[in-house]
């Protein structure tokens, strides 16, 4: 899988921001034909480190109950990303909201509950204009791996190196070698 490191180009980032969490656990099963960088924020500063430094980042903003704070994330995001692609869900519905999420720059908003196969779908094709903006502009700047969201980043270099230099291991000589130091060692100061 193509990734953020090694001469691969640069995949596009999807930040889901949710106070909640339940749009990553409808979305991350499904198919996805675009490899992208997944990130779940529930802070501004998380939000915006994500799409710091990001050409066209796709971007899912939900509102909660009181909607300022997601509104205020929004104008902060559109000032300070570069091309974002946003959806901003108003889940109550509410006209003035999601009036407001538009004029502050929203690509998209919509209120009520979209099934998430169309937001999937949605989704899915601003990650692919996003992979060609990256492709066309040549520019953006990867992320390191993040081993708890991402282990296919960081499970074969870690193989590779422990295949590279393995010793032998036996659990009855683990106790002693195992951080290479032997128990005098450990008992005197280093």
């Amino acid at each position: 899988m193509a990734g953020d490191h090694g001469g691969d180009a640069p995949r596009p980032v999807l930040v889901l921001h949710e106070r909640t969490g339940d749009w990553a656990r409808r979305l991350r099963p499904r198919p996805w034909a675009v490899s992208a960088r997944w990130v779940e924020s529930r802070s501004t500063a998380d939000l915006l480190g994500a799409t710091s430094a990001r050409a066209w980042p796709v971007v899912l903003i939900e509102a909660a109950a009181d909607p300022a704070p997601a509104l205020r994330d929004l104008g902060s995001l559109v000032e300070a990303a570069s091309a974002p692609l946003v959806l901003f869900l108003d889940p109550r519905g509410r006209p003035g909201v999601v009036r407001a999420a538009g004029e502050l720059g929203a690509t998209l908003a919509a209120g009520g509950r979209p099934a998430p196969p169309d937001v999937a779908d949605l989704l899915a094709r601003w990650l692919l204009l996003s992979a060609r903006a990256i492709a066309r502009e040549g520019w953006t700047t990867p992320t390191p791996a993040d081993p708890a969201r991402e282990p296919d980043e960081w499970v074969d270099e870690v193989v590779a190196e422990a295949a590279g230099g393995a010793r032998s291991w036996s659990p009855r000589g683990a106790s002693a070698t195992m951080d290479g130091r032997s128990d005098r060692d450990r008992k005197s100061p280093s």
